[in-house]
């Protein structure tokens, strides 16, 4: 598995407009929660109960999302709110591509650093492939991946673990053609 390639676009996308698209998707951006509040004096908005953002084919699902906004400076035309600078998701977090399942308890995306770190029993699934850990961090302009874990040493429970099937030989692209993986 090549795990820069499965978490490469994960949350990258809550690049464009209020939520997701890092794969430069002009395509619209499509919000639905239970509810919806702006806190105009703290440039941010929260989407809580059952959010889903669809984009395309992808899909990002989590119970809580918050979208902050850098605040303008008085020089920028007054006190106002300008772009996203960060996005956190948090609450079974599921980020989800027709060729990938990324889960984890909470997501932020930062803008400033590209960067999405998804914590909390992360498991990230591609075909057959399955990585798991406590911690993914990836940066979209490197596609670099990490995976960490707080369990050190072996024969510790709960340490990073991968499960990777070799490509098959009648497959040019990489991809099995068996079932995906559940996470």
């Amino acid at each position: 598995m090549a795990a820069a390639g499965l978490a490469a676009s994960l949350l990258g996308g809550l690049a464009v407009g209020p939520a997701m698209a890092q794969n430069n998707s002009s395509a619209p951006v499509d919000i639905s929660a239970d509810e919806q509040e702006t806190i105009t004096s703290q440039c941010k908005t929260i989407f809580r109960g059952a959010v889903e953002v669809l984009q395309e084919t992808s899909r990002l699902r989590a119970a809580k999302m918050t979208l902050y906004n850098q605040k303008k400076a008085k020089g920028d035309g007054g006190n106002g709110c300008g772009n996203v600078d960060r996005v956190e998701a948090e609450g079974e977090v599921f980020y989800v591509t027709p060729k990938q399942v990324v889960r984890g308890d909470r997501a932020t995306y930062d803008y400033s650093s590209d960067t999405i770190v998804v914590t909390g029993n992360v498991v990230a699934v591609q075909g057959q492939d399955v990585a798991r850990g406590d911690r993914m961090v990836v940066n979209t302009k490197t596609n670099d991946v990490r995976m960490e874990s707080s369990a050190k040493g072996a024969g510790k429970k709960n340490r990073v673990r991968a499960v990777v099937y070799p490509s098959t030989s009648s497959s040019t692209s990489g991809d099995s053609k068996k079932p995906a993986a559940k996470p």
